[in-house]
């Protein structure tokens, strides 16, 4: 079955993605599907994971006209989109109408013309999960286009649906928020997170889903500071490098030294900050002086480089048996650290870097892959290697540090879209003077960076077809094709 106002996901556009003479960048829609898919992972006990690969469950794609599936579209305005419900071949699959003007967060036209993907999107992910149309006009599922703002909360008639399909959401352990005005933070953390899922049994052929969620011993590992825990000599905002970059939780931080700043949604970094990495992170070393690399894995646990070993949290709980060292995961004992380390969004898989070299990590073995090492530049290619920092933002897009400086990466033809450095103090921090010869100066007010793509949301059209709710895999991957225009 077809779910009404958009359609089917299969395969998203990729290189230059063009609708209705709109020019859509590859990582601003992947960020609008992000947070399309987020309106109901958020509500429920489904984890979504890009991936590049057909075997998806859930495959998105922009189409004109007919396109193969019995469902064609009909040009600007009327049918945006449609989803097929959960099933094989096509089944959960979401496809959009190439012919509409599709509008991202940023993008404001006076005239009034334009959809916003987001919406849209959030909608037919609705019907590729199983759920039908809503009678209730204040429901997502409402069979009509409604524009809706960033700050939207799913109502409470679409949370019971994909409730009764997926279970309450199993909350993993959060990262706390840091008040400076609080005082010193207890070294014994008090926080207990919530019971993690060990074992998940899905189907996609019946209509049962079950989770089974069981205790483990956990044994925490403990430090002995040799040093005063509250370190002293607080970097300059403005002039400094940085030794890790990493988005956690949905939140950017920047290590230096034994400090972390965190920055705010809308750009600058939050008041109290920088702040000792200790007070969130109070099983790492006492006497700690700097962190190597930090990157959030696709399962949200986290993971740091210090020296010769890494860490391992789920939210500011260290997981059993760690610290590890570096060559207890395949790298050769001569490596004393690690670089930058990150999850590219191309391909979901985690990379090492340190010196001239990378490697791939592979998350379900937790080994190096083989036939690693490899040299950088010839990867990586216009911005060297020696990184200090390496991560993909919010944007899509990925980024990698050197000195006081970053390069933006290309993922389509794997090269830095900048010649030159771009100032990070400038571009990250609020730091007015984009010259990096000289000492930067913070603004007065908060400057902000270029807006991450935040969603608007957009639904669209009709149907009077009610059906069953159906069920779909508990795990649910998706992929984004860019069609070449």
């Amino acid at each position: 079955q077809v779910g009404t106002l958009p359609c089917p996901l299969r395969g998203l556009c990729c290189q230059n993605l063009r609708t209705h003479h709109i020019e859509l960048d590859h990582g601003q829609v992947r960020r609008e599907l992000h947070q399309a898919l987020e309106v109901w992972s958020r509500h429920s006990n489904l984890t979504f994971r890009e991936m590049n690969s057909d075997d998806a469950d859930i495959i998105i794609k922009f189409h004109r006209r007919e396109h193969g599936d019995g469902y064609a579209f009909d040009g600007p305005g009327r049918i945006l989109a449609h989803a097929f419900f959960p099933g094989a071949d096509r089944g959960g699959d979401v496809h959009f109408d190439e012919d509409e003007t599709w509008l991202l967060e940023y993008q404001h036209k006076d005239d009034g013309d334009g959809t916003r993907l987001f919406m849209v999107a959030a909608h037919e992910f609705g019907h590729s999960l199983g759920l039908s149309h809503s009678s209730d006009p204040t429901s997502l599922m409402f069979p009509w286009y409604q524009s809706i703002n960033y700050s939207f909360v799913l109502p409470e008639d679409d949370q019971r649906g994909i409730q009764t399909l997926y279970g309450v959401k199993n909350r993993w352990a959060k990262i706390p928020t840091y008040n400076p005005g609080y005082g010193r933070p207890p070294w014994r953390p008090s926080y207990r997170p919530a019971v993690r899922p060990t074992t998940t049994t899905t189907t996609t052929t019946t209509t049962t889903t079950t989770t089974t969620t069981t205790h483990r011993p956990y044994h925490r590992h403990h430090h002995h500071p040799t040093t005063s825990p509250y370190p002293s000599g607080k970097p300059d905002t403005c002039d400094t490098t940085f030794d890790a970059v990493s988005v956690i939780r949905r939140e950017t931080f920047f290590f230096k030294g034994q400090y972390m700043w965190r920055l705010a949604e809308k750009g600058g970094v939050m008041e109290g900050y920088p702040a000792p990495i200790i007070h969130l992170w109070r099983e790492l070393p006492r006497n700690l002086t700097r962190v190597d690399a930090v990157y959030e894995r696709l399962d949200k646990r986290i993971v740091f480089f210090i020296g010769r070993d890494m860490y391992l949290f789920d939210g500011n709980r260290l997981e059993q048996g760690y610290p590890k060292t570096l060559s207890s995961i395949g790298l050769s004992p001569e490596i004393d650290h690690i670089d930058a380390a990150m999850v590219w969004g191309y391909n979901s898989k985690t990379y090492f870097y340190s010196g001239n070299i990378y490697w791939r990590f592979d998350e379900e073995a937790r080994y190096i892959e083989l036939d690693y090492p490899r040299e950088i530049t010839t990867m990586w290619k216009g911005m060297g290697s020696h990184f200090d920092a390496a991560f993909q933002w919010k944007d899509g897009k990925t980024y990698f540090f050197k000195g006081k400086g970053f390069w933006k990466l290309n993922d389509m033809r794997m090269r830095a879209e900048n010649d030159q450095p771009i100032p990070s103090a400038a571009f990250w921090m609020g730091c007015e003077n984009y010259d990096l010869g000289n000492h930067p100066k913070k603004t007065k007010g908060r400057k902000k960076w270029p807006k991450e793509e935040k969603s608007a949301i957009t639904s669209s059209s009709s149907s009077t077809t009610t059906s069953n709710i159906c069920l779909c895999a508990l795990l649910l991957n998706f992929l984004y094709h860019l069609l070449p225009r």
